[in-house]
């Protein structure tokens, strides 16, 4: 198995621009970590060997040539699940909870509540 980073680094060597510097913002580098995870996906599931080719071709299981549309799709499926949006922004609404919770606490302690004693052991 090859290593990822590895191959970004030598990817990024045949580039006739360095852009390893440049700041993008967060919606354009979820689209570009979608694409080529959509990019790798397609690539490991062709199938490349022969035989294995033939056969599926005689059953009538091949899907037919992987084309562009098929990785701008997947990588439009990737990005819809790296913004979260299957588990229904679980972990926003959570931490929205945990605020409105703590807020409710502190508020409570402040405008309602005396200050606790510094010496809670009463003789």
């Amino acid at each position: 198995m090859t290593d990822p980073s590895k191959e970004i680094d030598d990817a990024s060597q045949r580039l006739a621009i360095d852009i390893s510097e440049t700041k993008t913002p967060l919606n354009i580098t979820i689209r570009s970590i979608a694409l080529s995870i959509a990019q790798r996906h397609c690539g490991d599931t062709t199938v490349t060997e022969g035989n294995l080719y033939q056969q599926l071709k005689m059953d009538g299981l091949l899907a037919g040539p992987l084309t562009v549309n098929h990785v701008v799709e997947a990588a439009l499926i990737f990005e819809r699940y790296l913004w979260g949006e299957w588990s229904k922004d679980i972990v926003g609404q959570a931490i929205d909870q945990v605020l409105n919770e703590a807020e409710a606490v502190l508020s409570k302690r402040e405008f309602n509540s005396p200050e606790p004693d510094d010496n809670p052991i009463k003789e």
